[in-house]
């Protein structure tokens, strides 16, 4: 179905679960009628003919410092003012023109600096420097839909990349192996596209890329990146059955930059199949046809691996609207605290969310290992089930008078019928579609309620909607 096909009501909100955290019934309706050409470019900020502008640029505030004993509460900090920021950002429904060279604070942007932080993986628990995970996040911000060849050159020799991936002690008489073996395997052409001899070189390419290291004046270790020359491995190298002077990155004529082979020569169909797959289950479906798949790798390599024409294929295919990717994903651990602060319109930083998190198995800049959180089916655990429980539990009553909560937000409902109720409970979570079996199991919840304890029915009404199958997916 062309672009030019008119965009349901369900269709909007779609959109906009996907490429944001949801709309408002004004934001819904606005794209409502529209055509899906129109309805992408207000997501993305820009039409197909513009110019890609650069990310918002999001500085470090003054609170986001490194300290012995505080960086503990500053990464806490960090998640309630990012959840915040997610539930807060209007989702545009118009294409701004001209297109600007710096987009705003676009929902999209931080859908894509999440999707970044997942694919290259760096936890605050090893890097140990909140400033310098606070500015991967901005970069991934900044350049999330430029050139992928030049996000990757700027994420390989970033402070916590060097320090999580131990490449800041990668020289030529102790070759460290973590950072060679994972940009291939991870962050390009992916499992079964690269030998162990190709590792070997790849770690050699990457010599020398290291970290300034202990400041002795200041006493503190600095994760400032240098390239030193002595450290590298200047000899011949066999990589993917190309024998060269590479270097991770190549300094100077005569070397042959490993980077750039990944993602625009040997092994670029392969990249380009891994990324685009990657970003289509980020963004529309979970699995993919292997057409699918090999379309937008087409896409991707035909655009010179820029990553918008990529985002706005997947976004303009006709796999993306079909009522089967409706619903379809699950809604990890940061996906189900936005939407419960963006539904609930409560504040973040007073509901502890880095412990609730945690207990649903998710803390943002904290993923479990090199290969990001999974996703997925990981996220319906009986741990995660019980943490998601256990917060609309805490929800339901207020802590004071002025808290917002779920007997508040429902008051009255007991007095409505069950028909109505069921409703005003749907749409305090903003589930435009419920299954009958849902609505069924609800409504008769809701009449022995009210026969017995209709007093109960505000809070536990509240606790029902938060936990329904249908708030869990999106």
């Amino acid at each position: 179905m062309p672009a030019s096909d008119i965009v349901t009501r369900q269709e909007a909100s779609h959109l906009l679960r996907r490429t944001g955290y949801g709309g408002s019934n004004a934001e819904v309706t606005a794209l409502t009628g529209k055509t899906r050409r129109q309805c992408v470019d207000a997501a993305l900020g820009f039409s197909a003919s513009d110019a890609i502008p650069s990310g918002p640029d999001v500085g470090r505030p003054s609170w986001v410092v490194n300290s012995e004993d505080g960086q503990w509460e500053v990464h806490s900090d960090i998640i309630d003012w990012w959840v915040t920021r997610m539930a807060t950002l209007p989702n545009p429904t118009t294409t701004p023109s001209p297109s600007p060279a710096t987009a705003g604070g676009l929902p999209i942007y931080e859908r894509l600096a999440f999707f970044w932080h997942d694919h290259f993986a760096c936890a605050q628990e090893k890097v140990i420097d909140i400033e310098a995970m606070w500015d991967q996040i901005r970069m991934f911000r900044r350049h999330a839909m430029g050139s992928f060849d030049d996000l990757v050159h700027r994420t390989a020799v970033h402070p916590a990349m060097l320090v999580h991936l131990d490449n800041q002690n990668n020289t030529v008489w102790e070759p460290q192996e973590n950072f060679g073996r994972e940009i291939m395997e991870l962050y390009t052409c992916g499992v079964g596209n690269f030998t162990e001899t190709d590792v070997v070189a790849m770690t050699n390419a990457w010599t020398g890329h290291n970290t300034a290291g202990w400041d002795d004046v200041n006493e503190i270790w600095d994760s400032t990146y240098v390239y030193r020359s002595d450290a590298h491995d200047h000899g011949q190298k066999t990589l993917f059955g190309i024998t060269a002077n590479w270097n991770g990155i190549a300094q100077h004529a005569g070397e042959r930059d490993a980077i750039t082979e990944l993602i625009h020569g040997e092994r670029q169909q392969a990249t380009a199949r891994h990324l685009a797959g990657k970003l289509f289950r980020w963004f529309a479906h979970p699995e993919p046809s292997e057409s699918i798949v090999n379309e937008l790798a087409n896409v991707f390599i035909t655009e010179n691996m820029m990553v918008a024409p990529l985002l706005r294929a997947i976004l303009e295919h006709d796999e993306f609207w079909a009522a089967s990717t409706r619903w379809s994903q699950i809604k990890s651990p940061t996906d189900f605290v936005v939407s419960v602060v963006k539904q609930l319109g409560i504040d973040a930083d007073q509901i502890g969310l880095r412990w609730r998190m945690q207990g649903m198995g998710q803390v943002p800049l904290d993923p479990p290992s090199v290969a990001g959180w999974g996703g997925g089916m990981n996220w319906l655990s009986t741990s995660s089930a019980w943490s998601r429980g256990r917060l609309a539990s805490n929800l339901r009553w207020p802590s004071s008078e002025d808290d917002i909560s779920g007997v508040g937000l429902l008051a009255g409902i007991e007095n409505m019928t069950a028909t109505d109720a069921i409703d005003a409970i749907f749409d305090l979570f903003g589930l435009e579609e419920v299954s009958s079996e849902t609505r069924d199991r609800l409504e008769s919840w809701f009449t022995q309620a009210h026969a017995t304890h209709p007093w109960s029915i505000p809070p536990v009404g509240f606790m029902l909607g938060m936990v329904t199958p249908e708030n869990q997916v999106f």
